[in-house]
This record gives structure tokens, C-alpha cells and sequence, in this order.
């Protein structure tokens, strides 16, 4: 009876630690449930309940792997990804060391931001001097907006 006990227990908290990690797991999925992108994201959208069938269907038709490589299949990017959020969260926390490199057009903010877009650090950096008022557009910019401003200079 004691062992039966210690198993249920076992069972129940490891059972509260997955379905916590996997809200949490949710965070930063890019639109789409925890079985990636692909043609099963683009079938069953974010619904959990019917994540087992994407991620089947994500295998079956192998779109996930083609969709990763290309960006198609509601998959961003290619080798490097990275959100905006991410760059943004980036910005957010160096707004002040980024707007003195990008006004010089080198720093070690600068190469950082750089390489978490999968830039060229040089050719980034003058990019960035060149459209320095577009990308400060005022003085008190948010992290939002001159994340908005770097992406529509970078497209």
C-alpha cells in the first residue's frame, strides 16, 4: 500500500511539473502550438488539444524540415532565427549604448545586436550610422518603435 502511495505521488507531481513547463514552454512559439511550424501548424493552428496530430502530420509530410530551411509552412527565417521580440528586448536593455555605437557606427552593443540578427557586424554598422535619424526618429523612442524603424531600414 506504501509503495502504491509513493508511486501515485510520484506520478501526480511529475504529471503538475510537464503541464507546467509546458505552459511555459508556450511563450515564445511564433505564432503557432508547441509542435513547431509547419503544415500541422497551419491545419490546427495553436488548439493543445490536437498538438499530437500536428506534429504527426508536421512529420509525415515532412514540411516541418522544408519550412525551417526555406521559411514557408509558417516557419520565420532560415540557419539564423530570431524573433523580434528578441531584438527588441535587446534594444530595450542597451537603448543607450546602441543609439552612441550606431551614431559612431561601431560598439560592442552594436556588434552584439548585429550578430544576434545574423548580420555582418561592418556592414550592420554602417547601415546603421547612415539611417541613424531614421531609426532615432525622436528623442524619446521607445524599444518598439526603433524596432520598427531598424527592421524597416534592414527591409
Amino acid at each position: 500500500m506504501k509503495t502504491l502511495v509513493i508511486a501515485l505521488f510520484a506520478l501526480v507531481s511529475t504529471s503538475a511539473l510537464a503541464a507546467n513547463n509546458g505552459i511555459q514552454g508556450r511563450a515564445n512559439t511564433g505564432g503557432y502550438g508547441m509542435a513547431g511550424c509547419g503544415l500541422g501548424s497551419i491545419v490546427f493552428k495553436e488548439n493543445d488539444k490536437m498538438q499530437v496530430l500536428a506534429a504527426t502530420t508536421n512529420g509525415t509530410f515532412g514540411t516541418q524540415t522544408f519550412g525551417i530551411t526555406f521559411g514557408t509552412s509558417n516557419c520565420e527565417g532560415g540557419a539564423h532565427m530570431v524573433s523580434k521580440e528578441q531584438v527588441e528586448h535587446y534594444i530595450a536593455a542597451n537603448q543607450t549604448s546602441l543609439k552612441n555605437d550606431m551614431a559612431r557606427g561601431n560598439g560592442e552593443a552594436l556588434n552584439g545586436l548585429a550578430e544576434l540578427m545574423g548580420q555582418d557586424s561592418l556592414a550592420f554598422a554602417r547601415q546603421m550610422k547612415t539611417n541613424y535619424s531614421k531609426i532615432f526618429a525622436k528623442n524619446s523612442s521607445t524599444s518598439k518603435e526603433i524596432t520598427a524603424n531598424l527592421y524597416s531600414v534592414l527591409n
